[in-house]
């Protein structure tokens, strides 16, 4: 199995600092966004990357590592953007498609339905051709440094023009350098058991050296009030091992209503692999409202199901959510370890090309479902379970047709139980009781692939039952000719 490594931000914070410093950091932000800014603007104008970091080092008086983050920082938001425009072309074009296809297709459409898809359908095309144009002239979206939210509210004369700047000119950013032992511009040190931040700053001394400044970060640590130890993972000791490892890390500062944040982002160090796919897999279906989990042995049959229900991570502020995810990774991690087993998660990748109604749509903008399984990827990562990333196509058609009505479970922990078996490369193949009730032509019907197969089968039976899951549990015996 590939591992791939997982990284891990932490938020701490710069404290006591006094006024010099805070002058020196807000100069240095002052300079490294104009110099982002002056970099973007010269990239999407076509110069060279290599060429354009020596101008900004010496237009802006920074050192070559400062100048080539800059830089860095500029290209990264014009690469994100252009793969923005092309998934959001994508999505629209998707969806014009499909609204195409109902009008032709569907004759049961009323005048009133017909003319508000119509309308849709021009909507849509508006916006495509809008991205479109982006991709023709090989360019990207306007885009605004500070945020538009803040740039609106300053047209409105919401906030003044300092608060605006202060928006604008408010990050410094440093990647990390394993040769130079971590970081160099931004270096996290350890004295008299205290932890500093390093700052190169932009002055230099008579030999061309900056000058640097210590300030005091505060590594977060909650400890139990009534135990007095650490409530979860200890990341902080975690990074000052991974310090004495000389390994690299990023920082970056972010000032933020007076205040100075400065996020670390490390590479995890991966545990030894104790708890494998050899005793069992854990297979985990991931819901907007929580985990359907359905355990199997190492030759794919049934164990047992479960499903880990928490309805806060549909309605909850964005902070309590995160801590929910935490607590629920930590729930899988110790599952998995009392069974002795791996775990199989979906490699979920959601797109926007699907017009929904506004309920299921507000479900789905809540879905944090990339959070809760890069938690669980990390949790296992950390206390080494192996995972298994499979393919989620199709698992919950599968599942309700093969295994819900055989185990008594819910479609999510059919689901989830063919998640676990695709783990191991099992395949599934159609229960020959559908085939002989829903198949007319069986050798065509053979030769055709497994995806390709099942999206017929649920075809034809949606076609009876109609698009909710719970009619066939209720009536597989009737429509099977199994009963009266």
């Amino acid at each position: 199995m590939c591992i791939i490594p997982v990284k891990i931000t932490m938020k701490a914070m710069l404290i006591n600092l006094n006024d010099e410093q805070s002058t020196i950091i807000d100069d240095m932000m002052l300079v490294f966004c104009t110099a982002m800014r002056h970099s973007f603007k010269k990239l999407l104008e076509g110069k060279a990357v290599g060429g354009l970091e020596k101008a900004v080092g010496k237009k802006y008086n920074l050192n070559i590592r400062q100048a080539k983050d800059a830089v860095e920082s500029a290209r990264q938001t014009i690469s994100s953007q252009r793969e923005l425009v092309k998934l959001n072309r994508d999505n629209y074009r998707r969806k014009v498609e499909a609204i195409e296809k109902k009008l032709t297709s569907s004759k049961k459409l009323t005048d009133k339905k017909r003319r508000a898809l119509s309308s849709k359908l021009d909507k849509r095309k508006r916006k495509l051709a809008y991205f479109q144009k982006f991709i023709d002239e090989k360019t990207i979206q306007p885009v605004t440094f500070g945020t538009k939210r803040m740039f609106l509210r300053r047209c409105k004369g919401l906030i003044t023009n300092k608060q605006w700047k202060d928006c604008r000119n408010n990050r410094f950013y440093s990647r990390g350098d394993k040769t130079k032992k971590g970081n160099p511009n931004l270096r996290v040190i350890v004295e008299n058991q205290m932890t500093y931040l390093e700052i190169s700053t932009l002055e230099k001394t008579a030999n061309n050296r900056s000058i640097k400044i210590k300030v005091a970060v505060y590594l977060p640590q909650k400890l139990s009030k009534k135990t007095g130890k650490i409530n979860g993972t200890n990341y902080t000791e975690i990074f000052l091992n991974h310090l004495k490892t000389g390994e690299a890390y990023k920082v970056e500062l972010i000032k933020r209503e007076g205040k100075y944040y400065c996020h670390i982002t490390f590479e995890l160090i991966q545990a030894e692999v104790i708890y494998t796919g050899h005793n069992g897999i854990l297979g985990i279906d991931t819901n907007p409202d929580g985990l359907a989990l359905t355990m199997i042995d190492n030759k794919g049959n049934y164990k047992w199901h479960f499903y880990l229900k928490q309805s806060d991570l549909l309605y909850a502020r964005s902070t309590k959510r995160e801590n929910l995810c935490g607590k629920i990774a930590k729930q899988i991690v110790l599952i998995a370890k009392i069974y002795n087993c791996g775990i199989s998660i979906e490699d979920l990748k959601f797109k926007d090309d699907k017009d929904v109604s506004s309920k299921f749509s507000r479900i789905k903008h809540g879905f944090i479902y990339s959070k809760l399984l890069k938690m669980i990827e990390s949790a296992c990562y950390r206390e080494g379970i192996e995972i298994v990333k499979v393919k989620p196509q199709l698992t919950s058609i599968m599942g309700l047709y093969k295994y819900c009505y055989q185990y008594g479970m819910s479609v999510h922990n059919g689901a989830a139980m063919v998640i676990a078996r695709r783990s191991y490369e099992f395949n599934e193949k159609g229960p020959k009781i559908l085939v002989s009730r829903f198949v007319k032509n069986v050798e065509k019907f053979n030769e055709c692939t497994e995806w390709k197969k099942w999206s017929k089968l649920n075809k034809t039976i949606k076609e009876k039952v109609g698009e909710n899951p719970g009619l066939w549990l209720a009536n597989r015996k009737k429509i099977l000719g199994l009963a009266n």
